[in-house]
């Protein structure tokens, strides 16, 4: 592997872990089995902050750098593409400027528009190394899950997207809604998991459609499923929903996220559907005092997709997004 890596972290303006989740990336990426200064981009893009205004993910991101002796430049993207346009590239730093230095320093890209396709679309245009990790702000990784996402990208050459291995984490054995949130994840149903996988640069030809809702299946079609792979070795740890309003709410999306890949994007699935559902092994692994949780996830399902169904009698596909908070009281426990 030659070329470099870019970090890229789509981020709200109200997230409140993106500091913890900065440390556990940065610990993942100095793994000893890593090629030296194999990272060279750090970028975050911040998206929903009107300027002039602060919030917690730019402080996390100051206190991380100042602990790590980084530099942190911050850039309003609106401006930066406007001098683009214009034939003229111009950072906008509000602290030290960049040097060339073999650390790497953070670039937080700073956008007024909200949703994380367009911050998803800002950061792609930004990266420039051949190598892309793309992670999420609310999460935690294995110490060695960039190593094992890196060493499968390496070991089957023809791939472009290799995604990590998504594990709930249970907060006090969890809620009802957790718990049949989580169960799902058992099970490789051969898309991308969105929230942590490596991707090379040539592997999408446009942007992803910024009203999008399922972005890990707008990939896996798009970059292609011969060339997506799972890597199950490398972990990334999420906290599921954990109350009825939000797992409701992660449910519609979903439901809505396949309505809109089959009547918006229906090209793309020239190769089959998304997801494959292997049952006889999902009925051998799922225990007998767990149907009842089965039960319920299939109920809520049914009624999600009504609702998704109706609801885009009267909106858009965007009007179905609603992000929940999960990030406070993390502890990595009763996986």
């Amino acid at each position: 592997m030659t070329g470099g890596l870019t970090l890229a972290i789509p981020c709200r303006a109200d997230e409140p872990g993106l500091g913890a989740t900065l440390e556990s990336l940065l610990a993942a990426c100095q793994h000893p089995q890593l090629p030296l200064q194999f990272v060279r981009e750090l970028v975050i893009c911040i998206n929903g902050l009107k300027q002039g205004e602060s919030c917690a993910p730019l402080a996390a991101v100051h206190e991380c750098a100042a602990r790590r002796s980084m530099l942190v430049e911050e850039v309003w993207s609106e401006q930066e593409e406007q001098s683009t346009a214009s034939g003229l590239r111009s950072l906008l730093p509000t602290g030290q400027a960049s040097t060339k230095s073999p650390r790497p320093s953070f670039i937080v890209l700073l956008t007024e528009r909200r949703g994380k396709p367009p911050a998803w679309n800002t950061l792609w245009n930004w990266a420039k190394e051949e190598l892309v990790l793309f992670c999420d702000a609310d999460v935690r990784l294995a110490e060695d899950a960039v190593y094992r996402l890196l060493a499968r990208l390496q070991q089957e050459p023809h791939l472009r997207l290799v995604a990590a291995r998504e594990v709930p984490v249970l907060q006090s054995k969890g809620t009802l809604w957790s718990r049949m949130g989580a169960l799902s994840y058992r099970f490789d149903f051969g898309n991308a998991g969105g929230r942590l996988f490596l991707i090379r640069k040539h592997a999408l030809s446009g942007a992803m459609p910024e009203d999008l809702l399922l972005e890990d299946a707008w990939l896996t079609v798009a970059v292609g499923k011969r060339y997506v792979a799972k890597e199950l070795r490398a972990r990334v740890f999420f906290l599921p929903p954990a109350t009825w309003r939000d797992c409701f709410a992660e449910r519609v999306r979903t439901e809505g996220g396949k309505l809109q890949i089959r009547r918006v994007h229906r090209s793309l699935l020239t190769e089959g559907p998304i997801a494959r559902y292997r049952w006889r092994q999902f009925l051998r692994e799922i225990a007998l005092r767990e149907y009842p949780l089965v039960a319920c996830s299939l109920g809520l399902r049914v009624i999600a997709r009504l609702w998704a169904r109706l609801s885009l009698t009267r909106k858009d596909f965007y009007a179905l997004y609603r992000p929940f908070s999960s990030t406070k009281g993390w502890t990595l426990t009763n996986r």
